[in-house]
């Protein structure tokens, strides 16, 4: 059991151990137009350790360019290797609102809240370290791991920590249909909906899992009480079109999946289902419309892709790993 713990308390600090380190070692964009000699100096002794004396050069500076934004990120950064959180925080903070379009005021601002965020975590799990809330972070910290059975684990302790939280219900229904697991899927947003009846993610999740599993009388059901909850969803447009398509609700398709263009331009998914229903209505203008509209949404996709995959290749800043949300369940046909 210590040994368990112990490993919970290294997965909790991890990042905050790595954030510091990025603050203090990863190198810094040129400051365009500030002159050489004290931000120089500041900037050397930052990179050779010597915090203190970066953060006094910094200070000096400031003192006779008071709203300088280069030198309060330097003394930000210092003040951050030596565990001055909060008061790197203020300083980056005044660095945003002289010059609010401030790259390095905005990145480091971002790996300062990382830092604060998990020495939270930390002071959390060791108030309560078997309580929902630990469960359910360290469940999240194993999804973005893509360790999707640990994630499992976790989450089934929180549920055992407080058996009707809709959050970890909804939690496990998203993993189990992630996982084309629709029928415990389904067991989860069940559970949800019965603690909380106007739970748009169990209504969404139970719409999908049955369109999922080609049951989209079901899925109808479910998704036009999930748009009850939330008109301007556009998954669950989306889907409920993608539903009733299927269903031969062909007019029905089509103002459903239009308003999910309307709310969501970029939805290539609607597009295509909206070309086949309007074929169905016999609308071969609106049909070929719809459908030229999908491919060159595909087409910009792809560029996306490609930019980002060169981008990849090209030395950058580090970025933190996010959790892919799951499609609509339009997206699968």
């Amino acid at each position: 059991m210590i040994r368990s713990h112990c490993d919970r308390r290294r997965l909790l600090g991890l990042t905050v151990g790595l954030s510091t380190l990025v603050a203090m070692l990863i190198p810094a964009s040129r400051v365009h137009g500030a002159p050489e000699g004290l931000l120089e100096k500041s900037t050397r002794a930052l990179y050779r350790g010597d915090f203190v004396q970066a953060s006094s050069l910094a200070e000096k500076y400031l003192k006779v360019h008071p709203p300088a934004p280069a030198a309060l990120i330097l003394l930000a950064r210092a003040e951050m290797a030596q565990g001055k959180n909060e008061s790197a925080y203020q300083k980056l903070l005044q660095a945003r609102r002289v010059d609010p379009r401030n790259l390095d005021a905005l990145y480091y601002l971002g790996q300062l809240c990382r830092i604060l965020s998990q020495a939270e975590y930390q002071a959390l799990y060791e108030m309560a370290p078997d309580s929902v809330r630990v469960h359910q972070l360290l469940a999240e910290s194993y999804r973005v791991q893509e360790n999707l059975s640990k994630a499992a684990e976790e989450y089934q302790a929180a549920l055992r920590a407080k058996p009707q939280s809709v959050e970890v219900l909804d939690a496990l229904g998203d993993l189990k249909r992630s996982q084309f697991k629709f029928d415990e899927a389904i067991s989860y947003y069940s559970r949800a909906l019965e603690v909380q009846p106007r739970d748009y993610e169990g209504a969404y999740g139970l719409g999908a899992s049955y369109l999922y599993l080609r049951e989209p009388e079901k899925a109808i059901e479910y998704l036009q009480r999930a748009l009850a909850i939330d008109p301007r969803s556009a998954p669950a447009r989306l889907a409920l079109g993608d539903a009733r398509l299927r269903v031969s609700q062909f007019a029905e398709a089509v103002e459903e999946l239009k308003t999910a263009v309307t709310l969501e331009p970029k939805m290539r998914q609607a597009y295509t289902l909206l070309a086949q229903a309007y074929r169905r209505l016999g609308k071969t203008a609106e049909s070929g419309e719809a459908l030229r509209r999908s491919n060159e949404l595909s087409e910009m996709e792809r560029k996306a892709r490609e930019d980002e995959s060169a981008s990849e290749k090209l030395p950058s800043r580090p970025s933190e790993p996010t959790t892919d949300s799951n499609p609509p369940a339009g997206s699968e046909n």
